[in-house]
């Protein structure tokens, strides 16, 4: 999941991590925070080029900051595709759904492991999941780190230069973006619906704004919504490429309104391109090459 909580809720969770940072610069080891064991918490730096996270975990989950750490470096490879970071990002792991949900105020999301800013990452401690297997929550946990860290890049390319900050307000993007550019980035294709899939289930919800959709939807028809963001961003780039995708965030960074960027940088406007995405059901062809050099 993407960020848009209340300024509120992310002023909440940014004095938690203050509050941690200040804790480990004095080498204390009996305060806490509000959603925490009574262990202080540790801190681990993860650093490659272009990247550099500190993950913020207790001591019942060290065992799990090596795969953390592994996952975070794996992730930067695709990541690479859309730009580098222009600031560190704080990896904050919550022991449990409970503390997760508390910590972001936002209850009733079962499915929910991790929550991501501009600047920082909510996790889930993934020894609280229950997945079959190791290898299978390896692979889980590589394409969730993925998948959240897009969309914390996504926001600092799309921040304009002279005023990132904490607070600075900025124009969201259609969910259907969002999540699509994390899970297409993050290779999660195979989890998510099918086109005749996803297909058959807008027959079964004529009157259903997938791409727009509330947030009731999005909490009782996850399945539905997250495949049809991730066809919706496959047919995107399958019209347009990547480097429509690069010049977008660029453009609003550099303060054009998000519909006016896409227009810009992929030559279809907004609406236009979901009514058509939704009509094709995904299957929209791209359009027929004027030019260009064909092989053996």
């Amino acid at each position: 999941m993407s960020r848009n909580l209340a300024i509120v809720q992310r002023q909440k969770v940014r004095v938690s991590l203050a509050l941690c940072a200040a804790i480990l610069a004095a080498c204390a080891h009996t305060a806490r925070t509000p959603s925490m064991e009574r262990t202080a918490p540790l801190v681990a730096r993860v650093q490659a080029e272009g990247m550099l996270f500190e993950v913020l975990y207790t001591e019942p989950d060290h065992v799990e900051v090596a795969r953390i750490g592994s996952g975070l470096l794996a992730a930067g490879a695709r990541l690479s595709r859309w730009g580098t970071f222009r600031q560190g990002v704080w990896v904050r792991v919550y022991p449990d759904h409970d503390a997760l949900e508390a910590a972001l105020d936002r209850h009733g999301y079962p499915w929910l492991r991790a929550w991501a800013f501009g600047d920082q990452v909510l996790l889930q401690s993934p020894r609280s999941w229950s997945s079959a297997g190791s290898a299978v929550a390896g692979q889980e946990l590589s394409e969730l780190l993925t998948h959240e860290l897009t969309h914390s890049l996504m926001y600092q390319l799309m921040e304009p230069l002279k005023s990132f900050g904490p607070d600075a307000l900025l124009e969201e993007p259609p969910l259907w973006f969002r999540e699509g550019m994390a899970s297409v980035t993050a290779n999660q294709g195979h989890g998510r619906l099918s086109g005749e899939a996803l297909s058959r289930w807008l027959t079964v919800h004529p009157g259903a704004d997938i791409l727009h959709p509330d947030v009731e939807l999005v909490r009782t028809e996850k399945e539905a919504v997250y495949g049809a963001a991730h066809r919706a961003f496959e047919l995107l780039l399958r019209v347009s490429g990547d480097q429509a995708i690069r010049d977008l965030l660029r453009g609003v960074r550099d303060g054009a309104r998000f519909a006016d960027a896409f227009k810009a940088a992929t030559g279809h406007g907004l609406p236009d391109f979901e009514r058509d995405a939704i009509r094709s059901r995904f299957a929209l062809a791209p359009p027929a090459a004027t030019h260009g050099a064909g092989g053996p």
